[in-house]
Formats: structure tokens, C-alpha cells, sequence
């Protein structure tokens, strides 16, 4: 049984993450998840009482910590619950009456135990990968739509809900600019407002392009840069200019069903943002270079960006420190052997 107060008191939270912290519709759905942990934790006792309740919380979280599917839940997963449980302890000492009584020292022990933390390589798409899907057929109006799509996301970072909101007012491509505006109707992370950056990559640049050329010949300013497809003939409607809020699942879908008939590998469309993420950070030079990055990302500061993206793969790690004390001029006398490998398997194909 789920103590009625306490899950009283979790909606209060929620209400003042949605109306003071701005938390987006999907951030306070999994902070409503992770959340829901704690009231299955507390069970008939109320929230007044957590420093008495046994087993303490994290210690809950290892024991009790199955899904639906009977999974055992990852060590990151449980690390973002306890800390999201701290901060609605912090907060309910601080907006509610009657919990003096939970002292700073227990909201201490809230802190993650010890785990084993196998750290995932984060997936992201590469150059080669969206190469060739700017290379790829397309065969109808959603075809050419999803695949400039794709393109445009590895080249923005930008994401998807900002981007199905996005109207070809805020698009210049010639000048490599979009304008992540909420004044436009632009629906970014925290309702950010920021003119960001493509990358300047020529092949890629000429799908976008293209597809800017065609909307833009039939669809008003205000009209959408990911125009609204008929549902009647698949083709574009320029008299569609309002979509549903769901649209956002949308370009996955589109994704998914094109690349299956292309024969490429499936990428959710926030793995082109890790792309373009991960591309960029490869390519900075300097420390100036890897704040740009950072701010045309959106995010606050630049340890945000390094924390998510900045995870060398195993292959990278591998390149970077075995080269370390490398002489230079035995580094160039090792490219030039790859070089001359490469150049003669192509000379075998000829």
C-alpha cells in the first residue's frame, strides 16, 4: 500500500519542478519514475518517518531493485534515483511543515552504495555512418523528408523536440545558422534560448540544402522546416501548419521504417546528437574549440559536455595511450606504412 499523503506530497514536487525548475513533459515523467521508487520504499509509513524505515533507501534500491521485466536495474539508473530522492527530501524540508525531524545528517546517507559501474560506450553515429545515409536512395516525399533529417541532426546536434518545432524562419543554411528560439515556438530543453551552428561539412550541407530549397519554395516562414506530411497522400500540405504534441515520436518512426528499405543500421535520432557531439569534440583543438562545442550544444558549461560525450571508446583509449612518448618521426614513419597498405588493397580492386 502507497501512503496517500506521501504521493500528495511527490505531485506537490512535481508541480513545483514543472512551474519553478521548467522541467520539460519527459523530464518529469522519469523524475515521476524514479520517484515512485521512493513511495514503494515507505510503503504505508509516512514520509515523516523515513530515517526510521528499514532497510534505508539505497540500501532498498539493491535489494528490491527489479523491473517489470525482472532486470536487475543498472548501477547509473540507481544513482540518478537517490539523487533525485535527495533533492525531494531537500525540498520537503524546506516548503513543507513537519520534517524537521529529517535531520541534514540522515539526508547524508542518502548517497549511492558501492557498485560495480561497467561504463557504457555511448552510441553514437559517425561520419562514415551518416555519409552514407546522405548517399542513400530515397523514394518518396517522407524518404527525402527523414533522411535530411538525419542529416541536419548530425550537423545541428540538435534535439529532436526542438527540432520537429523548428520553423524555416530559424533556419539559414548558407550561413550555417539556426535559431533555437522559444519566442519562435521552438520547443528547447529548459526553454534555452540559443543561435546555434552547423558544422561545416560540404557533402552533407548539400542534402540539407536541397531539402531547404524544396519546403521552402512551397511552405510560408512559419511553416515547419520538418513539413507535415498529408495523411491522405503522404505527400507535403502546405495548408498543415500546427502539429500534435506527440510529433516528436514521429522522425523515429520515419527512421526506422526508411533505413530498413536502404539496408543501414538503425540510429534513435538523440544518437545523432552524440554524434555530432562526439565528431566535434574529436576535431577541437583547443580549449576554445571545446567550449563553442559545449555552448552549441546548449549545455551550461563544458564539464556537462565532456561528462556525457567526452568517454573515450575502448579503440580511441588504445590509440591515445600507446602513443604517448611516441617519437614524431616514428608516428609519420607508421602513418606512411598504413597509407601504403591502404593504397595498395585499392590497387588490388582495380
Amino acid at each position: 500500500m502507497i501512503n496517500r499523503e506521501n504521493w500528495k506530497f511527490i505531485r506537490a514536487y512535481l508541480h513545483y519542478r514543472r512551474e519553478v525548475d521548467l522541467l520539460s513533459k519527459n523530464s518529469l515523467r522519469l523524475e515521476e519514475t524514479m520517484l515512485s521508487h521512493l513511495l514503494e520504499w515507505a510503503g504505508n509509513e509516512p514520509f515523516e518517518k523515513s530515517s526510521s524505515i528499514r532497510p534505508v533507501f539505497p540500501d532498498y534500491m539493491l535489494t528490491a531493485n527489479r523491473d517489470k521485466n525482472s532486470k536487475i536495474l543498472s548501477p547509473i539508473y540507481i544513482r540518478k534515483v537517490i539523487r533525485a530522492a535527495h533533492n525531494f527530501y531537500k525540498w520537503l524540508t524546506t516548503h513543507r511543515r513537519g520534517f524537521g525531524v529529517v535531520s541534514q545528517a540522515w539526508l547524508d546517507t542518502l548517497k549511492t552504495p558501492r557498485m560495480t559501474i561497467e561504463y557504457r560506450e555511448h552510441e553514437a553515429v559517425t561520419l562514415e555512418e551518416i555519409m552514407a545515409i546522405a548517399k542513400a536512395s530515397v523514394f518518396t516525399y517522407r524518404d527525402r523528408r527523414i533522411r535530411a533529417a538525419a542529416v541536419f541532426w548530425f550537423l545541428s546536434g540538435i534535439r529532436v523536440g526542438a527540432f520537429v518545432t523548428l520553423p524555416i524562419m530559424a533556419v539559414d543554411i548558407e550561413n550555417l545558422t539556426i535559431k533555437q528560439w522559444p519566442k519562435l515556438g521552438v520547443h528547447t530543453k529548459f526553454k534555452k534560448h540559443a543561435t546555434t551552428y552547423l558544422l561545416n561539412i560540404p557533402e552533407l550541407l548539400d542534402v540539407v540544402r536541397d531539402w531547404d530549397i524544396e519546403i521552402r519554395n512551397v511552405l510560408p516562414n512559419n511553416g515547419f522546416w520538418f513539413a507535415p506530411a498529408s495523411p491522405d497522400t503522404g505527400e507535403l500540405d502546405p495548408q498543415i501548419l500546427k502539429v500534435g504534441e506527440n510529433r516528436y515520436q514521429r522522425p523515429s518512426k520515419d527512421l526506422r521504417q526508411w533505413l530498413k528499405k536502404v539496408d543501414l543500421t538503425y540510429h534513435s535520432p538523440h544518437k545523432f546528437r552524440h554524434g555530432h557531439a562526439v565528431y566535434a569534440l574529436k576535431n577541437s583543438k583547443d580549449i576554445l574549440a571545446l567550449k563553442a562545442v559545449s555552448q552549441n550544444l546548449m549545455h551550461s558549461n563544458i564539464s556537462i559536455t565532456d561528462g556525457v560525450y567526452g568517454i573515450l571508446s575502448r579503440i580511441d583509449v588504445r590509440e591515445q595511450i600507446t602513443n604517448i612518448g611516441e617519437k614524431e618521426d616514428m608516428k609519420v614513419i607508421r602513418n606512411n606504412e598504413v597509407l601504403v597498405t591502404l593504397i595498395e588493397q585499392l590497387l588490388q580492386k582495380l
